[in-house]
């Protein structure tokens, strides 16, 4: 009882989602209830996104964590917010980045908005600029693929991985490279982090959660 009160306060103190997202994501019930978290894809979205939401990461419970964390803050379908973090796991672990890291580009980038074009002509979901990337734009199939979510995030992921390389692993230096602002400083790589920490806590309090949970059914 002890360790589920510290986690509660933890959570309220640390996230600003309310304790009613785990509830209502299905999160806290007792573990001989829990079933295996499936990714949908509701029909009115096929036009806007694949229609198979890819999930091949093993801890469905995070990605099912950080989706409810994104469709409450950020006021998209569930749907969509399950395929783009589904996304962000599998180029996460192609490209060697935390795939908090490249859901927190996007919401600072486009808020989750598929078709987002910023008045310098970056578009998509992490705001690709195509000019600035011509040969890969071209690989994906131009302009128009940029809006796709899954097309345009593998893109932005593999961008942001070069950046990282050429920082030395710096995160700082690599968001400014991303946002353009490498050499006059800017508050971006701030905000990214920002975001990036609180989908941190989010899973992993979420992860305690069901430790805490099973280890209840244990005593039991």
């Amino acid at each position: 009882m002890r360790t589920q009160i510290l986690l509660k306060r933890a959570y309220h103190d640390t996230v600003t989602i309310p304790m009613l997202f785990l509830i209502g994501a299905g999160l806290t019930q007792q573990p001989s209830r829990i079933v295996a978290p499936t990714l949908k894809i509701d029909a009115n979205d096929v036009h806007e996104f694949p229609k198979e939401a890819v999930s091949i990461d093993p801890n469905n419970l995070k990605i099912r964590a950080l989706s409810g964390y994104i469709k409450e803050r950020f006021k998209i379908s569930e749907s969509k917010a399950a395929t783009i973090v589904s996304e962000a796991f599998r180029n996460g672990l192609k490209q060697g980045l935390q795939p908090e890291l490249i859901l927190a580009v996007i919401a600072v980038e486009s808020k989750f908005k598929e078709k987002a074009v910023s008045p310098a002509g970056a578009r998509g979901l992490m705001q690709v600029l195509a000019k600035a990337h011509p040969k890969k734009v071209k690989r994906i199939g131009g302009l128009p693929a940029l809006y796709d979510p899954r097309k345009n995030i593998s893109l932005g992921s593999h961008i942001l991985a070069q950046y990282k390389d050429v920082s030395n692993g710096n995160i700082r230096r690599t968001l400014l490279r991303y946002n353009g602002s490498l050499s006059k400083g800017s508050r971006y790589p701030d905000k990214v982090m920002r975001i990036y920490k609180q989908m941190k806590t989010t899973a992993r309090l979420t992860e305690q959660l069901q430790l805490a949970q099973a280890n209840r059914t244990t005593v039991q």
